[in-house]
């Protein structure tokens, strides 16, 4: 045997010639990735800087390696450090100088209203937000996205006054955009772009390297947030009524990072720090990644983030859509506002009327209102699931008939529905599958499509098994209102636990984020697809991008309500007065904190809460030195020299002063209980002495202690009193019940005899159950 086996060995020199041969392609594959360049960012400590060099720049300029390396942003404000093109040996090397305290490489980060003011509250008669909000605001809201279509009534400044006197912002021209165009509204434009013209070959893309929006997204979320009245607003017949945005008196300033293929985060930190610079009081980041870095102090977005906050700026962000899996949630750092996206009472009734009766109802605004498409019965055909690859489709089984296809994860739906069209399909039916059972969007398809839940898509799929001739007919039925089944969480928010600090509670709140009618660019159609024609002012889009200026906005109305109040203030503001009770729906599980956070958003409640959870300074630096941070580490992320951490006491991750309490149930079984420490300060303007006395909803299996059960506090308004929460396994409960990855409670401080009821989630999760995606119960 040994022998027959030899006989087919391969001969000494032709081993030798495949060995020599792999390992040259190895060495060449090293050398051609070595030799590669890619843009990396580096934080430096000018503290530091050698005594020769005059400036930063100067210092920055020699520690690259050649003449033909230059510097791509200077970060001088917020943070300090640059950023550049080199190879990673380069990269290396230039990490390795006395001074320069961290290096990562950039990353690219993706983008993530007629009805929605009405529905939160904000056009009710006596509505002290939307008072505010008419007198006029000397807010400004930064929108870090794709730019903006300055031309549309969205961002008339119609009665408004100069700019606040502090606004230091500018209206940079480029191609397509001049200084005119700038407003007492719109008070700032800017783009930034070189860090994904070092990433991208650029040359041949038409997109303008200019503010002006060639996307739609930023148009968009700008108008939700802070666009000014527009009378007869609309969509193809759908969603007509009076448009406008949270904050319709708030001024807006756009900072465009986005292109084609993404945003890259060396320009989007250069964009924050601008932000801040020139005079912002809210920050809106409608994009996001969902994969964050392990630790804080080596994300330059995280640093950023942080020190603007510490200035005093609010930053809110999308939670991201990658739902309904748990972890899913991005851009989780505690100093963001987090925002998940739920549903509104609005909706856009569409029906697929099969040939043997039967009617399956679905969602459409691609159809004209109230007007079937066909008004005879056309041949009804399905083509299963479709993926990102089926995109060239063809098939004489197709043209002239209406399709049934379910999307894959990877699908884009509207260019799938475009290509149907170009196979010559009429129409088209849409479900989601596994992917997302029930949820349906309506979506500007370029082709009448129905979306229809999973349940609907399989009477479908049946009758066109069984039927000999299977035909269908597809309408539209307009708009229409249901109150009672909104906010719902939608299928697409993603959902906590927090990837990096799961003992902070992400999303932090659920905003409107389905069905969103906004202003739309005049660059391109509503569906993106370049042959699409279409050129409305309007557009109507869904996703968690959505509902994150719904916050900003209404973050930049506490601001001028408030204007003491810091960004921790305002989001304790918003999420103990978020709607929980009765639960929150949802349209893929069953809700609760991981998926809603403290609740829907409740503007009118929030400019009064009574009582708020404040963050301070030492609240952070405990929180990383619970998370074992380095003093080296802190100073980074910080920007300020740190003593070395001492033992948490009351400091630390349960110290940590954030209105949610978030344990893994492991934790609480080891330890035998938790001990969570927070302080309480009075903002209702003072006065009176006032009482409030704890109630508490513990997780099921679990005991929850508040000490002391009543708080005092004087007639002095900022007044702060200190408590604690003590998490425990019920007796005889070993923390079982039903198998779950998380279980929820509340804890309600109700004032005596007052209004004022603040409220915080109680979340207790169960870390073995989240190891494999089978085992979470949804």
């Amino acid at each position: 045997m040994e022998d027959s086996f030899r006989c087919k060995m391969m001969p000494p020199p032709l081993l030798r010639f495949f060995f020599f041969l792999a390992l040259f392609l190895f060495a060449w594959r090293a050398a051609a990735t070595e030799g590669k360049r890619t843009t990396f960012m580096f934080l430096v400590d000018t503290s530091l800087r050698p005594s020769p060099f005059p400036s930063d720049r100067h210092w920055y300029s020699s520690l690259l390696p050649s003449t033909s390396s230059r510097l791509l942003h200077h970060y001088q404000s917020l943070l300090h450090g640059f950023s550049a093109s080199l190879t990673p040996s380069q990269a290396r090397a230039i990490g390795e100088h006395r001074g320069v305290v961290a290096v990562s490489p950039d990353s690219l980060l993706r983008t993530h209203t007629t009805r929605s003011p009405s529905f939160l509250g904000l056009d009710l008669h006596g509505s002290r937000l939307s008072a505010l909000s008419h007198r006029g605001s000397a807010a400004v809201i930064g929108f870090i996205d794709t730019g903006i279509w300055p031309e549309r009534p969205s961002f008339s400044d119609r009665g408004l006054g100069p700019p606040p006197r502090r606004w230091r912002g500018e209206c940079e021209e480029g191609p397509g955009f001049n200084r005119s165009h700038c407003n007492r509204k719109l008070v700032g434009a800017r783009s930034f772009s070189a860090g994904y013209a070092a990433a991208f070959d650029v040359g041949g893309q038409d997109e303008l390297r200019s503010a002006r929006d060639h996307d739609g997204h930023g148009t968009h979320v700008a108008s939700i947030a802070a666009g000014a009245s527009v009378a007869g607003a609309g969509f193809e017949g759908f969603a007509r009524g009076l448009a406008r945005g949270m904050a319709p008196r708030a001024r807006i300033a756009v900072y465009k990072v986005c292109w084609a293929e993404g945003c890259m985060v060396s320009d989007v930190v250069a964009a924050i720090e601008k932000a801040v610079s020139d005079g912002v009081d809210v920050v809106s980041l409608s994009i996001g990644s969902s994969s964050p870095a392990p630790f804080y102090h080596l994300d330059p977005l995280a640093v950023a983030t942080f020190r603007a906050s510490l200035q005093g700026v609010f930053v809110a962000a999308s939670a991201g859509n990658g739902g309904p899996s748990p972890g899913s949630v991005a851009n989780s750092p505690p100093w963001i506002t987090t925002i998940g996206a739920g549903t509104i009472d609005r909706y856009f009734p569409a029906v697929v009327r099969l040939g043997n009766g039967a009617c399956v109802r679905g969602t459409s605004i691609s159809m004209r209102p109230r007007e079937p498409r066909r008004r005879h019965l056309v041949h009804l055909f399905s083509v299963g699931r479709i993926t990102a690859a089926d995109t060239n489709l063809t098939s004489q089984h197709i043209n002239g008939r209406i399709v049934l296809w379910e999307s894959g994860r990877r699908a884009a739906r509207i260019e799938t529905g475009a290509a149907l069209k170009r196979a010559g399909a009429v129409g088209t039916v849409v479900y989601h599958g596994d992917v997302d059972p029930e949820g349906i969007l309506a979506e500007p398809h370029v082709v009448p499509t129905v979306a229809v839940g999973s349940r609907g898509a399989a009477i479908i799929e049946a009758y066109i098994r069984t039927a000999r001739n299977p035909t269908a007919v597809i309408s539209s039925e307009g708009t229409e209102l249901l109150p009672g089944d909104a906010p719902e969480v939608a299928s697409f928010s993603a959902r906590g636990p927090n990837p990096s600090v799961p003992w902070v509670l992400k999303p932090d709140i659920l905003a409107p984020g389905v069905n969103i009618l906004g202003a739309w660019t005049d660059a391109i159609g509503p569906s993106g697809w370049a042959a699409d024609i279409r050129r409305p002012w309007f557009s109507v889009m869904s996703g968690t991008s959505m509902a994150c200026p719904h916050v900003s906005g209404v973050a930049a109305l506490l601001r001028a309500a408030r204007p003491r109040w810091g960004p921790w203030e305002i989001r304790s503001a918003l999420m103990t007065t978020a709607a929980a009770s009765p639960p929150v729906g949802d349209e893929a599980g069953e809700g609760g904190p991981p998926a809603a956070g403290a609740g829907h958003l409740r503007p009118e409640r929030a400019v009064d809460p009574g009582l708020v959870y404040d963050l301070m300074y030492d609240d952070y630096v405990g929180l990383l030195c619970g998370l074992n941070y380095t003093a080296k580490s802190i100073r980074i992320l910080t920007g300020k020299a740190a003593a070395p951490c001492e033992p948490s006491g009351d400091k630390g991750v349960w110290g940590f002063n954030y209105p949610a309490f978030v344990a893994a149930a492991e934790e609480i079984a080891s330890t035998g209980e938790l001990v969570f420490h927070r302080r309480l300060k009075r903002v209702d303007g003072g006065g009176p002495c006032r009482r409030y006395r704890a109630v508490v909803a513990a997780p099921a299996g679990y005991a929850a202690v508040v000490e002391p059960e009543r708080l005092w506090f004087s007639g002095m308004d900022g007044e702060t009193v200190a408590f604690r929460v003590v998490l425990s396994e019920a007796r005889g409960s070993g923390g079982r019940g039903r198998r779950h990855w998380w279980k929820g409670g509340s804890l309600t401080w109700r004032e005596e005899e007052g209004k004022h009821a603040v409220r915080s989630p109680i979340v207790v999760l169960f870390r073995r159950y989240m190891t494999k995606e089978e085992e979470v119960v949804l």
